[in-house]
């Protein structure tokens, strides 16, 4: 490690420190200088995705997307699945927060994608989950329903609570059949 990726690092972590105690100027300020403390294009796109997250908590929601746009795509070139499905989920947050919906929306099911193509069924879970809550935000509550459906693991390695939460929002679509 260079001196210079030991002084990104060292400011990625009283960024993360600021972040965790609600110091959010603080932690901006950190990332964005541990973003210029490094020239590695990864950890450069995963600063930048931790710096759009603290934006979005700090209510600088048009900052938030500027500095995240673009990073899904080094990681797709990077080949590194999981950081792109973590970046195009928190465009998807930028984007809902500025009021882009449409984009938001596309963005939270090309993150739930990619989540499920890793296996990370947690994650994809939580990005269905905030689609969801999108859609009945829109008075869509049965594309709400559908897209919470998708979202919870089926079939037998699924746990009981899994199974019950499937059996609960298939009852809307079985009222509407009869």
């Amino acid at each position: 490690m260079t001196a210079f990726d030991s002084e990104s690092a060292a400011l990625e972590q009283r960024a993360l420190a600021a972040y965790e105690t609600d110091r959010y100027d603080e932690a901006i300020d950190l990332f964005e200088s541990a973003r210029a403390a490094t020239d590695d294009p990864l950890k450069s796109a995963e600063l930048a995705n931790s710096l759009s997250v603290t934006l979005l908590k700090h209510g600088r929601n048009g900052e938030a997307l500027e500095v995240v746009r673009g990073t899904a795509q080094v990681f797709r070139e990077a080949g590194d699945y999981g950081r792109q499905a973590r970046a195009t989920g928190n465009l998807a947050a930028a984007l809902e927060a500025c009021g882009e919906l449409d984009g938001a929306e596309a963005a939270y099911r090309e993150a739930a994608d990619l989540f499920q193509r890793t296996g990370d069924d947690e994650e994809r879970m939580l990005t269905l989950n905030a689609l969801s809550q999108l859609q009945l935000r829109q008075r869509r509550p049965f594309d709400a329903a559908a897209t919470l459906q998708a979202g919870v693991p089926i079939g037998r390695a699924a746990g009981f609570r899994a199974r019950l939460i499937q059996f609960l929002l298939r009852i809307p679509s079985r009222l509407l059949r009869s």
